[in-house]
């Protein structure tokens, strides 16, 4: 049964995997909005609910109070329960980076749209001829790599 300790403790891991600051100001992904989308999260992960309780129990049995501890001896831990687990684990961090960079808010600060991808999709400018000339000259000094039928 899923409970608000549940909740505090997976905060409190995804402000570790995810945590605020930077040049752009990005706030941590230890948000209510980005552990409901981490759990609910069916489409990209077949139970991701268990994979994230294999996490919080393992966090749960070498450290009682995970947030009290210095934010260096949390990251160690983790990296730890990662060595241990690292199949549920890796999912936790793939489901946090899907919610998190998915979030409207967050997009802004990486200056892409706030709106989603499809279907009008973001403006990208496109290169110049020069660089595509540069990006695509050893492939034409090649030449021809592939059979005439």
């Amino acid at each position: 049964m899923w409970t608000d300790r549940n909740d505090e403790l997976l905060m409190k891991i995804l402000d570790e995997i995810i945590p605020a600051g930077g040049a752009r100001r990005m706030p941590s992904a230890g948000v209510k909005a980005v552990a409901e989308s981490v759990l609910s999260a069916t489409a990209y992960s077949d139970n991701p609910v268990e994979s994230v309780t294999v996490v919080l129990q393992a966090v749960e049995s070498r450290a009682g109070d995970f947030a009290g501890l210095p934010a260096p001896e949390r990251v160690a831990l983790l990296k730890l329960v990662e060595a241990d687990h690292p199949a549920p684990f890796n999912e936790l961090v793939r489901l946090t980076y899907m919610a998190y960079y998915s979030r409207p808010e967050i997009r802004p600060l990486l200056g892409v749209g706030a709106h989603p991808v499809h279907p009008g999709g973001y403006e990208v400018t496109r290169e110049s001829e020069d660089l595509m000339n540069d990006l695509t000259a050893p492939v034409r000094a090649r030449g021809i790599a592939y059979r005439q039928v």
